[in-house]
C-alpha cells in the first residue's frame, strides 16, 4: 500500500501535458515517474515495466470501483473507503463483474485521488501542477517528519505582479491558510511565467504579425488590449488556484479521517468487542488475534454489526488454519 500510494503521489507530481496525453503517458513522462520513484523508493528495486503494470492495475481497480457505484442501491462510505450495498446487489455485481468481489470486503482509500488522476482535466506546461503538489495541509510538520515553514500572512506575498495579486485577493484568508506553504510556492510560480508573458508583450515579442491597420492604432487601444488581457490571465490564474484548493483541501479531509479510523479500528477494541461474543469459543478468541494482525481485517469486523461479526470471524480462523 505504501508503494501504491507514493507511486499515485508521484503520477499527481508529473500530471501536466508535457508529460501526458489524453491518451497516456509520454516516453519522457514514464522515465520522469520511473526515475522519481526509484529515488523516493530504492528499496523497492522496480523495473520500469513493474511501474507500468502497478499503474495499469490502479486504473483497472479504479473502473471496477466506478462502475459498481454507478449500480443502484450502490453507495460509498467515505469513512471506511468501502462499496456498500445488500448482498443481493453484491451477489448481480460480482455476477457481471467477477473482479469486483474482492472489494465485497476490501478497502479502496486511493479512490478520491485516481478519480482527480484518471477523470481530472491535464494541466498544461511542463511546470510541476497545482494538482500534483504534494500533501502538505496543516501543521507544521510533513509526511516524514520534517519541519516546514509556517503560513505567511497577506502582506507578505510577493507585490512585483498585479494580476497574481489580484487573483490571489479574490480568494478568502481561510482558502489562503488552508494552500499551505506549498501553495505559497506554487504561486510563486505562476507570478514569474505571467511577468514572462508580460515582458514579451511590452517588447513587441507577440508572435502575431500586425496588419497596417493594427501599426495605427491609437495608444489608447493597445492599452485597452492589454488590459483585456490582463483580465483574462487574472481569471486563469484564479481557476487554477481554487482547482487546487478544491483538491488540497479533499486531501485535508481523507487525511483526517483516516487518523480517525487508525484511532477506532484498534487491536484492543476488537478484542473489547470480542469479549462480548458468548457464541464465540475460547480457541477462536485467541486465534482471533492473529486475524486482528491486520488493519483491513479490525475495520471490517468492528464494521459489521454485531450478529454478522461471529460468521466472519469464523471465516477468517477457519483459513488460518488450513
Amino acid at each position: 500500500m505504501k508503494y501504491e500510494k507514493g507511486l499515485v503521489d508521484i503520477l499527481h507530481e508529473n500530471n501536466n501535458s508535457h508529460y501526458r496525453t489524453p491518451n497516456g503517458w509520454r516516453t519522457e513522462g514514464w522515465r520522469k515517474i520511473v526515475r522519481d520513484f526509484t529515488v523516493r523508493y530504492p528499496e523497492a528495486k522496480f523495473s520500469k515495466s513493474q511501474i507500468q503494470e502497478h499503474e495499469t492495475q490502479l486504473k483497472k481497480d479504479y473502473k471496477v470501483i466506478k462502475s459498481v457505484l454507478q449500480r443502484d442501491g450502490v453507495s460509498w462510505d467515505q469513512s471506511a473507503s468501502m462499496v456498500r450495498t445488500t448482498d443481493e446487489v453484491w451477489d448481480e455485481i460480482i455476477e457481471d463483474m467477477p473482479k469486483a468481489r474482492k472489494y465485497q470486503s476490501k478497502s479502496f482509500p486511493l479512490l478520491d485521488s485516481l478519480e482527480l488522476l484518471f477523470d481530472g482535466p491535464i494541466p498544461e506546461g511542463g511546470q510541476k501542477s497545482p494538482s500534483s503538489i504534494p500533501q502538505n495541509v496543516g501543521g507544521n510538520v510533513d509526511d516524514g517528519g520534517n519541519n516546514i515553514s509556517t503560513v505567511p500572512g497577506l502582506s507578505e506575498r510577493p507585490s512585483g505582479n498585479t494580476s497574481v495579486n489580484e487573483a490571489w485577493n479574490n480568494i478568502s484568508l481561510l482558502q489562503q491558510t488552508a494552500l499551505g506553504p506549498q501553495g505559497i510556492d506554487d504561486l510563486d510560480m505562476l507570478q514569474n511565467r505571467d511577468e514572462e508573458v508580460l515582458e514579451r508583450l511590452q517588447h513587441g515579442a507577440d508572435p502575431r504579425p500586425q496588419r497596417a491597420d493594427e501599426q495605427a492604432q491609437s495608444s489608447s487601444c493597445v492599452e485597452l488590449q492589454r488590459d483585456r488581457r490582463k483580465k483574462r490571465k487574472v481569471l486563469d490564474i484564479q481557476q487554477i488556484m481554487e482547482t487546487y484548493l478544491n483538491f488540497r483541501m479533499k486531501q485535508a479531509r481523507v487525511k483526517e479521517q483516516r487518523a480517525k479510523d487508525a484511532d477506532q479500528f484498534t487491536i484492543s477494541s476488537c478484542i473489547k468487542a470480542l469479549h462480548t461474543m458468548a457464541d464465540v469459543s475460547d480457541e477462536v478468541k485467541v486465534l482471533a488475534s492473529d486475524v486482528f494482525k491486520d488493519a483491513e481485517n479490525r475495520e471490517i469486523f468492528l464494521s459489521y454489526e454485531p450478529r454478522l461479526r461471529t460468521l466472519w470471524l469464523k471465516r477468517e480462523v477457519g483459513k488460518l488454519l488450513s
